[in-house]
């Protein structure tokens, strides 16, 4: 079993939501055997756009992506999770980046590539503006969807 969790975000405020929730996880000491072991692995990226479709081949069973969303519909720091073919059809905008992840999951999947093992938790935000900071419902959101992953992260690789 290997399970990759892929931050997803920019430099930008709100943005940042996907870098932060990778990296307070990859800190968090109940899943360093399964970093060290190779069975988890944590990344970052810059708005990944069709990069996103190499991390989908590379042969895990299951993959999480974390990422602000801005919908509009929802105040900030609202948890959307979705799972694979949900995120295709979120009528929200699933991204702040130019090729988001809802357009780089439905070219995946006319490509023929498995998206029924990913699954994908966004969070509402509202600043992604160069000069804006993040705001503080982003930062508890960011740590409620950490602790939740922390714990859904043990439950997949321990099965």
């Amino acid at each position: 079993m290997r399970l990759l969790v892929l931050g997803i975000g920019s430099p930008f405020a709100d943005d940042q939501a996907g870098w932060f929730v990778a990296d307070q996880l990859s800190h968090m000491e109940s899943i360093q055997p399964y970093i060290n072991n190779g069975t988890l692995r944590i990344e970052a990226e810059n708005r990944p756009g069709l990069n996103l479709l190499d991390y989908l081949q590379q042969g895990y069973e299951n993959i999480i992506l974390v990422d602000m969303v801005k919908t509009n519909l929802l105040e900030t720091g609202n948890i959307y999770k979705l799972h694979a073919e949900e995120i295709i059809g979120f009528s929200g905008m699933l991204s702040s980046h130019n090729l988001g992840v809802s357009p780089s999951i439905a070219l995946a999947q006319v490509l023929g590539i498995n998206i029924s093992n990913i699954s994908f938790w966004g969070i509402e935000g509202e600043r992604y503006l160069p000069d804006q900071e993040i705001s503080q419902q982003m930062i508890d959101a960011v740590n409620l969807v950490t602790v939740d992953l922390e714990q859904q992260v043990i439950n997949i690789l321990q099965k």
